[in-house]
């Protein structure tokens, strides 16, 4: 019961990140997911919430989509969550969850230490979209890396937002149907994501807000902290 509430607790704190910015609540909730409720539990718990709030981000930012990068970002990650979902049944989930850990610490330190633009020729973006899509496929957390391609094309943090959320909306609901397949639509998982839901909608409704009122740039690095410490707790496991 204690980790059932600590859980609702993550989905909460997490989902403010992910009104805030509409890509970190996955990628901070999954390694204290696993803690909690062990992987496929917080796979398939979080991919189903990450769906919602993507909906409810494109329902009310629906303006703010630039659909030619929602068709270019598909293109690519559906290649790499194809290949993420194969490599996740072949490799040992010992030797992911530790190459899935140091990934995010990378990640964290370059949005914490590295400033200002660097220029990325356009062959490499393509590359970082499908490594996106890859890690995607495994721990439905390929929001950091495309957020590098994001970030390059998207100035406006509202545009940002909404067209990560076509994204997500799309492969997600592609991962649920494969989460499905696999058995992992228990009756227990179930229910904890029934229980998820009111944290869940609070936290949206409190990072909707914030997304507006409050600097990105200030939340994104608080999102980059946690996300060093959340993949520096997977390594120490």
């Amino acid at each position: 019961m204690l980790k059932d509430i600590l859980f609702l607790v993550v989905v909460f704190l997490t989902n403010i990140i992910q009104g805030i910015t509409g890509f970190a609540g996955t990628v901070l909730a999954m390694p204290p997911g696993i803690f909690l409720q062990g992987i496929d539990t917080a796979k398939m718990v979080l991919n189903i919430l990450g769906i919602l709030a993507s909906i409810w981000i494109v329902f009310i930012s629906y303006k703010d989509i630039d659909w030619k990068e929602v068709r270019k970002i598909l293109i690519f990650m559906i290649i790499g969550v194809a290949l993420g979902i194969k490599l996740f049944t072949l490799l040992p989930l010992g030797f992911l969850l530790k190459v899935y850990a140091i990934f995010i610490v990378l990640i964290a330190l370059k949005g914490i230490l590295v400033k200002g633009e660097i220029y990325t020729p356009e062959i490499v973006l393509i590359g970082v979209i499908i490594c996106a899509g890859i890690i995607h496929g495994m721990f439905v957390s390929g929001g950091p890396l495309i957020m590098i391609y994001v970030a390059k094309k998207l100035k406006s943090k509202s545009s940002f937002r909404a067209t990560l959320s076509v994204v997500w909306i799309i492969l997600n609901s592609y991962l649920a149907y494969s989460h499905y397949n696999q058995g992992i639509f228990t009756s227990t998982n179930i229910n904890l994501l029934w229980m998820s839901i009111p944290p869940f909608a609070l936290g949206m409704i409190l990072g909707n807000i914030l997304h507006y009122k409050m600097s990105q740039i200030t939340f994104l690095k608080l999102s980059y902290v946690l996300l060093s410490i959340s993949g520096i707790a997977l390594i120490v496991k």
